[in-house]
């Protein structure tokens, strides 16, 4: 290999340390600065004997150990300043010395790269650059629990995997210093298995709240916005969840249909990380999302998975109410569906110790396609259901839908959409057999049924997705009922944007009330 001359320091200890100096002897390295660092046992005499042989091939091969001074902040900072670059390995897997030294090397504008034994798997990366967004806080806080808490009698730290992870190090080191290290592998780690020791690079995004604050600001003049920022995003949302999703390191740990039935409704299953997680990511629980189609199941998951990512968030931001989190590929869906949950946050406050009294509904005639196909599905599997119209939230309307043993109640944005969500989830649950909860459609055991002829109710067609229609005439309902409507940007990072027109918080308020801080 051609020789390279950057000016590294190695910093660790025992075997692993051992690997990575003879990792950097091959790359054809002539100098090599040492510092031991840990607790594991380090065989001085081999690293002088691994010198001496390299110096057969070539002479100007020395390896030089570095003393720390000085223990604590001053100390290691005079150890590092000489240096272009810091390789930190450490077995046991020091995370408190990690990221100690991580934070020197970005104030003293150093390359950081480390290798660690990271509880039962072994990790590599990611290559910390001073002016990069991401970082070793935002690769640790993307890593799933799962990928790396696995059974300790079968996942060791072993001196093979040291080896590995040491060369993987320092040819991720060489592609830097040679400038073959592309800028889209910037924000990238290496995991490896320590039972089959296979591994992979696996992408990260910057963390959110690595920063050490959720942003968000009020967006004042959303209703001049609806028509200017109403287009769809080109390429489609399908394509762009994808590339959030990783078992290892994705916002979505899962977004799949798996085992899911597919007749009569099409479903999909997504589960996101928790953002709050201080690392490793902690998962949040799976989501159910059903649509008649393929594409509409997988669309309504993705923009559910990210709602439920986002909203572990805005709870830092106005933590007395309640904030309806909306994601869209429009602006208009972004905040009908952020309103949406906010409505249903309503309803569910308002029935939380009393039961809904309910008005029996006959349906005339059933425009909306997806309102009639699940109501038909419905009946075929249960039977004919129960219709039924509740009180209103806010001048908007509550359908309630019952089977056999449950009441399911939604308050929508108009009479269609709301007797569409209650319908999907009572034929939901039909076909899993099993509650499948979602934000937006209530559930209770029982309802008090109004002892009188039933409404006449026309249910009128509605396009699958939330419009700007939809939402001006959303906005009219609130003006009459002396409501306004809040609306927060809440696409705290720019991932957040690359296939959504944004995500939004919601917040309903009586007029003349003063919006909270933020």
């Amino acid at each position: 290999m051609t020789k390279f001359k950057p000016n590294v320091l190695a910093i660790g200890s025992g075997p692993f340390l051992i690997s990575l100096i003879s990792a950097l002897l091959a790359s054809g390295m002539p100098k090599i600065h040492v510092l031991v660092s840990g607790s594991v046992p380090t065989d001085r005499q081999r690293m002088l004997n691994l010198a001496a042989r390299t110096r057969n091939i070539d002479p100007e091969i020395t390896i030089e150990e570095v003393a720390l001074e000085k223990e604590g902040d001053h100390g290691w900072r005079e150890a590092l300043r000489p240096f272009d670059a810091i390789l930190y390995i450490s077995q046991e897997g020091n995370i408190e010395e990690l990221r100690f030294l991580h934070a020197i090397c970005r104030e003293e504008r150093k390359l950081f790269l480390p290798g660690v034994g990271l509880q039962q798997a072994g990790l590599a990366g990611p290559l910390v650059h001073p002016d990069d967004k991401g970082g070793w806080e935002s690769a640790f806080r993307s890593i799933h629990e799962s990928a790396i808490y696995k059974d300790p009698q079968r996942y060791t730290f072993s001196s093979t995997a040291g080896a590995m992870l040491a060369n993987v190090i320092v040819f991720h080191l060489l592609q830097k210093m040679t400038g073959a290290l592309d800028a889209e592998q910037s924000n990238q780690f290496f995991l490896l298995n320590l039972e089959t020791l296979e591994g992979k690079w696996h992408s990260f995004m910057p963390h959110p709240l690595v920063s050490g604050r959720v942003a968000a600001e009020w967006i004042h003049d959303f209703e001049l916005q609806l028509e200017r920022r109403s287009s769809q995003i080109d390429g489609g949302l399908l394509p762009y969840f994808g590339r959030l999703t990783s078992a290892e390191s994705g916002v979505f740990h899962l977004w799949e249909e798996g085992d899911l039935k597919q007749l009569p409704l099409a479903q999909c299953r997504v589960q996101a990380v928790d953002p709050l997680s201080a690392g490793p990511a902690r998962l949040l629980t799976d989501i159910i999302c059903a649509d008649m189609t393929h594409e509409g199941a997988r669309r309504e998951a993705g923009l559910t998975g990210i709602e439920a990512y986002v909203s572990r968030m805005a709870g830092l931001l106005v933590q007395e109410e309640c904030i309806g989190v909306g994601a869209g590929e429009t602006f208009a869906e972004g905040i009908g569906r952020g309103l949406q949950k906010s409505l249903a946050e309503l309803l569910d406050k308002r029935h939380a110790h009393q039961l809904p009294s309910v008005f029996r509904v006959q349906l005339s005639t059933i425009e909306d396609q997806h309102c009639r196909f699940y109501l038909q599905a419905l009946t075929t599997m249960t039977g004919a259901p129960m219709i039924g119209l509740g009180e209103e939230v806010c001048g908007f309307p509550v359908m309630w839908v019952g089977t056999s043993d449950r009441w399911y109640g939604c308050a929508g944005l108009n009479v269609t959409l709301a007797l569409r969500a209650a319908l999907q989830q009572a034929l939901m649950e039909a076909q899993n057999k099993l509650a499948c909860p979602t934000s937006n459609v209530l559930e209770v055991p029982a309802v008090q049924l109004a002892e009188q002829l039933p409404f006449i109710v026309e249910i009128p067609a509605c396009d699958l997705t939330l419009n700007t229609d939809v939402l001006q005439s959303a906005i009219q309902v609130l003006e009459r009922n002396h409501k306004q409507l809040l609306v927060l940007d809440l696409a705290v990072k720019s991932f957040l944007k690359e296939g959504l027109a944004g995500v939004f918080g919601v917040l309903l308020r009586s007029n003349g009330k003063k919006r909270p801080r933020i």
